[in-house]
């Protein structure tokens, strides 16, 4: 059953894809449900592969898509009206999520994400952490970092949540990096076999007003790329030396 909020919700995360790929120029445009992808908006084949890529990038892990089921809009918002991962947020403009599997079990998996303190040994744009309260459920922590691709180098302020029986890892961030109004998040772990793990990074954000959204956008992408191929490549280079 599709509520009416998460059709809401839906629709508004296919404008955010649409703004992301050039398709809109506004998140002012008025978008009909039966609005056709390729007459009406007028997408080509890739844009059309692409929106659905991203609007899947949404939903629960596992899932699977046809692209010939999508050909109007009315398709899109209610596949993700019906999939949508629960934990992803409601309450903020813009989110993005990405996933990516890594060869080690789940237990494993789980650990790098929950134990922040070596990120600096791991993650490049991570120069430092400043521990404030960590009770191994509630952590609070400042993260020095240096941008990827980039000589900017700043602090954010987390807050988090970790729940190992549940593989649940969230954050807010009380201090939130430069023109970001609002940005939350968390990670979960779907165990594929005894061995694999797919690891799902996801990112919920508002803007303050004048904002680059462009810019936002292009910066948690990157943030959750980065992320989630260190992670990987960290598991293989553990995997040569065992």
């Amino acid at each position: 059953m599709n509520k009416k909020v998460d059709t809401y919700i839906a629709l508004s995360d296919i404008k955010n894809a649409l703004f992301e790929l050039g398709i809109i120029d506004s998140f002012d445009e008025t978008i009909n449900l039966e609005q056709t992808l390729r007459d009406d908006l007028g997408l080509d084949s890739q844009e059309v592969i692409s929106l659905i890529e991203i609007v899947s990038s949404l939903i629960s892990s596992g899932e699977s898509f046809e692209e010939d089921n999508f050909k109007k809009v009315s398709d899109l918002v209610y596949y993700l009206a019906s999939n949508r991962a629960p934990w992803l947020p409601i309450d903020v403009d813009y989110v993005f999520q990405g996933s990516i599997t890594i060869e080690k079990d789940i237990n494993t998996v789980f650990e790098y994400i929950a134990n922040y303190e070596q990120w600096p040994e791991v993650l490049d744009h991570v120069e430092k952490i400043e521990t404030e309260y960590n009770d191994n459920k509630f952590q609070s922590f400042k993260m020095h970092i240096r941008e990827i691709n980039s000589s900017d180098r700043y602090f954010v302020k987390s807050w988090r949540y970790i729940n190992k029986e549940n593989l649940i890892i969230d954050f807010s961030q009380p201090l939130p990096p430069k023109n970001f109004q609002i940005h939350q998040g968390g990670w979960r772990f779907r165990a594929i076999n005894k061995n694999r793990t797919e690891l799902i990074s996801y990112h919920g954000f508002s803007l303050k007003k004048d904002a680059d959204v462009e810019e936002a956008f292009i910066l948690i992408r990157k943030h959750i790329q980065a992320a989630l191929t260190t992670w990987s490549q960290y598991s293989i280079n553990e995997l040569s030396y065992e």
